[in-house]
């Protein structure tokens, strides 16, 4: 897919989630979110070489819409993930860059489950679906595949501050790759590389959701 129609895809899907918001009952509420991905998505193993993922600590902020139903909540959102960079040997790029950063365009659908209720500091687990558009840098745009499914879970607190109508939603998760996030057969200027495992997006995240 070319960079015009990613961009394409990465519009229509907004819009479908505005749109999509916008007819949620009175009661959903938006919010942002942002924190850390501690990466543990592995390395792209090929028949000579293998490239790194390196610095691999990233970061990811967005928008969430809570749609509460009792005592579990429907929150869909959208984020921008940074991700790390993967680094190929020199003898397997012998000119040009060996390091290219990849990001992501992610629209997750988290199911959140309030475990104890209580006035101020409500317990949660959460679980859900989550699509992944990725996208590499420079010559590395046209390794990755076009969509990448995963599966998070997590815990978390929904702190109340009635003084500031606001909640204050503190989580760790995890994500489960359900599927490769790098195609079978891609070319980075003139060599090609037939990776023999392609990585899937896995990595523990730190967040925190502001709801007003």
């Amino acid at each position: 897919m070319h960079a015009s129609t990613k961009q394409t895809a990465y519009s229509a899907l907004l819009v479908l989630l505005l749109l999509g918001l916008s007819a949620a009952p009175a009661q959903a509420q938006l919010g942002v979110g942002g924190g850390l991905n501690f990466e543990s998505a592995g390395d792209i193993e090929t028949m000579s070489s293998d490239a790194t993922l390196d610095n691999s600590t990233g970061y990811h902020v967005g928008l969430v819409y809570e749609l509460g139903l009792g005592p579990a909540t429907i929150r869909p959102g959208f984020f921008y993930r940074r991700v790390g960079t993967f680094e190929f040997s020199r003898n397997a790029l012998p000119q040009g860059e060996t390091q290219f950063d990849v990001s992501a365009w992610q629209v997750p659908v988290d199911l959140r489950f309030t475990v104890l209720p209580t006035p101020l500091v409500s317990p949660y687990v959460l679980a859900g679906p989550m699509a992944t558009f990725p996208r590499g840098e420079g010559d590395f745009g046209d390794a990755t595949e076009d969509i990448s499914y995963s599966l998070n879970v997590g815990v978390g607190a929904n702190i109340s501050l009635p003084a500031v109508s606001l909640k204050i939603q503190p989580e760790l998760r995890y994500e489960f790759g359900a599927s490769k996030f790098i195609k079978d057969d891609f070319e980075i200027g003139d060599t090609s590389f037939q990776p023999q495992d392609s990585p899937s997006f896995s990595a523990f995240g730190l967040r925190v959701n502001v709801i007003f």
